[in-house]
């Protein structure tokens, strides 16, 4: 780090407020240095996806018992391998973790304890990197030396050269040239060898890594090996953040998972002409995911995403923004992750949301002043005025529409939020199911995206990755093959919102056809199953319903089925019967309590979910087949149940479902919700349409809706 930066660190350290920071920092440090973890020889660590129980629970690490593994839920205890090398993996990356604690602290305190250690260490990698055996078989990655992963090698040396940068001072010649030409040049020629060819988070690592190692090196061609040419650092930057600044895998984890190491860079480069702070789609990274806060502080887990990703969990990278641009949002966004006069309360009041300390490291090197009032004086140059206009409580609350990110929220007083996925295919990191929905109620899923377990759990590959477990279309039970959702338009009403997404399979390519490596195991879609296919999708959110209208197209018969998967249980529905029929094209096992019944012209379902009761009516213009079945949640030792809707055709089909949540509590004596559709000819133009008549616990509502060639017409008239 450089001067300013340390110095900036020092005092931080003095900050009454930071104290969480830095006691979190000593503990780390503290830990660390009564760790006795010999590093040998003839290392070969596994991964760390494997190191989890069956019921998808991460296994117990203890530094005492390197042969023994606990799952922490169900006590099953697991030995040998791929355990005991996940274990080494482990123990590895938590070393060099709290080798950067303690390059910290010393540059923090001076006190030579840490830095001897960081020093220790270093020397003792730098004796014995070079004699590690490249290894590793894990699906879809290339190998490492010490790690089974050339990502894992790439995090590892990224956070031994922040410790490196923080004790270099101390280091004599000999100590230097013994690291660097012992670990840090043999380790940057490893990752230099192992580069990705594609747009992947992957790449971002390790080309993030060289460029770290090139620079602390003084080495520029080094460096710019990390930086420069295709699949570079700056070309991962420039085609792998879509126009809106959404990271183009799709998922917010991934994104700032992408975004983390080109912070680490800019801190090691700060101050020189390599900084990339001002690059503006840095700062549309930091912008994009606050337009997707949903009412429980969390953000939508889509595609391979965590239902755990909440707002608190990245509260260390808008620690960074704060500083960097100065915008007020961020200062908001801090104040309710750390719960400050409890203003989180007022931007999330439909969930009880648990503040965090202020305890990262990035509060540490970056913390800026969190009062309401605090001048943005010390802000970077760079700025963005258009996100000023927002605090954040109007924001979470504010319908929110992305055409390159893929995105559009609805959001209502209630606390509802509807995400639908219309964006660019994903890559390794997609679930295939363009135009699919998540519907959660205040925190609460009801018809939710859940995105997906360890990668090492079988219900990954087998269940969460298919379309079939998405709320959206799918053909013959196939999946998806990779192409480009589109928003064909949004429309805000003084009764909520809607918009029409849409999908096609006609022979067009996708944005990252030839950007991204798929091997041929990880193609499991059916292209001769979507061939022609067309999908356009209503949706339309008001203060009381969810209103879904779907339309498919298909040139030859095939079937058709729209899927919902909800978060509880069929409470009410007659004359569902049991059923032996295959769902899909997925395995069995997925599948359980599978039952069946036709659909009728007005469908009436009932669900029983957490504080309350979802209400569905359902209507499709062919005859149509229900089936049901418990499916697995996230964690998959839990259920959901999941609806399909299936029709045989070789034309046109459409659906029409309309949802309303009845809290606990609420009107027993109400009306089941119902639905009816009517075809007619006095759309917009002359166009035909249909009208939809809904009823709903305490009112009546009509809506009129159809499609041209271009665009869906959609209008409440009662």
């Amino acid at each position: 780090m450089n001067a300013a930066r340390r110095d900036k660190l020092r005092a931080n350290a003095q900050r009454p407020e930071l104290q969480p920071a830095l006691e979190q920092l000593r503990k780390r440090a503290d830990t660390g240095l009564g760790i006795e973890f010999p590093i040998v020889a003839g290392e070969q660590a596994g991964w760390g996806h494997y190191y989890y129980c069956e019921d998808g629970t991460g296994l117990r690490f203890d530094w005492n018992d390197r042969s023994r593994h606990t799952c922490p839920a169900c006590g099953k205890v697991y030995t040998g391998e791929p355990y005991d090398s996940a274990w080494l993996g482990a123990a590895h990356g938590i070393t060099c973790g709290n080798l950067m604690s303690m390059g910290h602290m010393y540059a923090i305190s001076g006190d030579n304890r840490f830095a001897e250690r960081v020093v220790k260490d270093l020397l003792a990698y730098a004796e014995h990197y070079e004699g590690y055996t490249i290894h590793g078989d894990i699906p879809y990655n290339g190998p490492g030396k010490l790690f089974a992963q050339t990502l894992d090698e790439a995090q590892w040396i990224m956070n031994l050269t922040a410790a490196y940068a923080c004790v270099a001072e101390r280091l004599d010649p000999e100590q230097k040239r013994l690291i660097a030409d012992g670990l840090l040049r043999p380790c940057a020629a490893f990752l230099i060898g192992h580069k990705e060819r594609q747009l992947h988070n992957h790449a971002i690592i390790i080309t993030s890594a060289i460029g770290m190692l090139g620079y602390l090196l003084e080495d520029e061609t080094i460096h710019r090996a990390g930086l420069d040419g295709p699949y570079g650092l700056l070309d991962q930057i420039e085609r792998g953040v879509l126009g809106d600044g959404f990271w183009y895998e799709g998922a917010f984890g991934y994104h700032f998972y992408a975004l983390h190491p080109i912070l680490k860079y800019c801190q090691i480069v700060e101050g020189s002409p390599w900084d990339l702070r001002c690059h503006a789609a840095l700062k549309r990274m930091f912008v994009f995911p606050l337009r997707y806060l949903l009412t429980d502080g969390s953000f939508p887990s889509v595609n391979d995403g965590s239902r755990h990703a909440m707002m608190h969990s990245f509260a260390w990278a808008y620690e960074v923004a704060l500083e960097w641009y100065g915008d007020n949002l961020y200062r908001q966004y801090l104040r309710c992750a750390y719960g400050i006069n409890d203003e989180h309360q007022h931007a999330f009041p439909h969930a009880a949301i648990v503040p965090v300390s202020r305890s990262s490291l990035e509060a540490l090197l970056f913390g800026g002043e969190l009062r309401a009032d605090a001048a943005d004086s010390d802000a970077a140059e760079v700025s963005d005025t258009a996100i000023d206009q927002f605090n954040l409580a109007r924001m979470v609350r504010t319908h929110s529409a992305s055409v390159s990110g893929g995105l559009t929220k609805l959001a209502n007083d209630r606390g509802w939020n509807l995400i639908v996925k219309h964006g660019t295919f994903g890559g390794e990191h997609d679930h295939m199911d363009r135009l699919g929905l998540s519907f959660t109620a205040g925190g609460t899923p009801l018809i939710a995206d859940v995105g997906t377990t360890a990668y090492g759990i079988p219900a990954h590959y087998g269940w969460f990755k298919h379309t079939y477990s998405h709320n959206t279309v799918n053909i013959d039970g196939k999946d998806q093959p990779p192409t480009d959702g589109t928003l064909k338009q949004f429309r805000e009403e003084p009764w909520g919102a809607w918009l029409e997404s849409a999908v096609d399979w006609n022979g067009r390519g996708y944005y990252l056809q030839d950007k991204i490596i798929l091997p041929s195991e990880m193609c499991p879609w059916d292209e001769e199953a979507y061939d022609g296919v067309s999908i356009r999708r209503i949706n339309a959110l008001s203060g009381d319903c969810l209103i879904d209208i779907v339309k498919v197209a298909v040139p030859l018969a095939r079937y058709v089925q729209l899927n919902y998967h909800v978060s509880g249980t069929l409470a009410q529905g007659d004359g569902w019967s049991p059923t032996e029929e295959p769902f899909g094209a997925l395995e069995a096992i997925w599948f359980g309590d599978k039952r069946t019944k036709r659909m009728q012209p007005n469908e009436t379902i009932e669900w029983a979910v957490k504080n309350g009761l979802l209400l569905q009516g359902g209507w499709c213009s062919r005859d149509a087949a229900l089936y049901t079945a418990e499916t697995p949640d996230n964690p998959p030792s839990g259920c959901r149940q999941s609806l399909i809707q299936q029709v045989r055709t070789d034309g046109e089909v459409v659906f029409v479902n309309v949802f309303a949540l009845v809290e606990a509590g609420g009107n027993n004596d109400r009306e089941p919700l119902s639905v009816r559709v009517t075809d007619s000819t006095d759309g917009p133009n002359g166009l035909a349409a249909f009208t939809l008549d809904v009823r709903l616990p305490g009112r009546t509502a009509q809506y009129k809706f159809g499609w041209s060639e271009d665009e869906a017409h959609f209008a409440a008239i009662g």
